[in-house]
């Protein structure tokens, strides 16, 4: 399976918004990435062990409320706290209402294959189950929303990232933007490196499709070109402890848009797909200049 289907799968319904960049960075304060901030190599600074420290349990506390949103809160819950201000419970919402939109629409057809493809492979029927239980779970509630406003997903997004969301920063400017420059690329990298988002660091596989000159450092820029390192990223995020498991919203867009379903999770998926001795030789290395040059992270396991 080619990694440009599996890049399209983890966006799942990437609904490009008409705004310009400046109407995302109006309320932000910041300065925009500028086409020229890299215009030679750089060498990265080290983080000190205070700063790795620091950054640890930002990841951690991360981690566990992820997991609270994705795998544990209700509806009613992760709405209540997207308008409280949490900008991680927006993102949550707007992936809700962009699954649920797309499941009434254009995916819906596979949606209701999917009870056909575990009688021919039992091996699909976890996934498959918590797909349909994620589906009564949350879109039920979201659809009455939806018809109320049926951009909330957009909204929600582009709320959470002005508010300051690194995942959704990237997300929103992936999707406003149609090619990305190295200097755009080093502004989001650098905030990788203080933060450790794991979400944020899954993201950056799919800004990496949208590059469009070499990475300035000759002795990572094999990190930032071509499928192979779309993967090295996102197996990076795995392993920074991004939620690849079953039931994860990413081994559930394989399972829905490639009818691959038999995976326990996500990191055997992208392993599968590189399964050639060369490959996972490369793959190996991208990742660990990934984790060690550009991120200086230890992962979690």
């Amino acid at each position: 399976m080619k990694k440009g289907v599996l890049v399209a799968a983890v966006a799942l319904v990437a609904i490009a918004s008409a705004a310009t960049v400046w109407w995302f960075l109006r309320d932000r304060g910041g300065t925009p990435p500028q086409e020229d901030a890299v215009s030679a190599p750089k060498v990265v600074s080290a983080l000190s062990s205070a700063q790795r420290g620091e950054r640890a349990e930002r990841v951690r506390a991360a981690v566990a409320h992820h997991r609270r949103l994705w795998r544990e809160a209700t509806y009613v819950e992760i709405r209540d706290a997207a308008m409280g201000g949490d900008v991680v419970a927006q993102r949550r919402l707007s992936e809700i209402y962009e699954d649920c939109l797309a499941y009434a629409g254009q995916m819906n057809v596979a949606l209701r294959m999917l009870g056909t493809l575990t009688k021919a492979d039992p091996a699909a029927q976890p996934t498959v189950k918590g797909i349909y239980a994620d589906y009564k779970h949350f879109c039920v509630q979201a659809d009455a929303d939806l018809r109320k406003n049926p951009d909330a997903g957009r909204y929600w997004l582009h709320k959470s990232a002005k508010a300051g969301d690194l995942a959704s920063e990237m997300r929103y400017f992936g999707r406003t933007v149609p090619t990305l420059n190295s200097g755009q690329l080093k502004y989001f990298v650098d905030k990788l490196r203080a933060s450790g988002d794991p979400d944020a660091i899954f993201e950056m596989a799919l800004l990496l499709a949208k590059a469009n000159e070499p990475w300035p450092d000759p002795a990572v820029a094999s990190a930032f070109q071509g499928e192979r390192a779309q993967s090295a990223w996102m197996l990076a995020a795995c392993r920074a402890g991004f939620d690849c498991a079953r039931g994860s919203r990413a081994l559930n867009m394989v399972c829905i848009t490639m009818f691959a379903c038999s995976y326990t999770d996500y990191e055997r998926y992208l392993w599968f797909n590189n399964d050639a001795a060369p490959q996972r030789t490369e793959l190996t290395r991208l990742v660990t200049l990934v984790e060690r040059d550009i991120l200086q992270m230890q992962p979690t396991r």
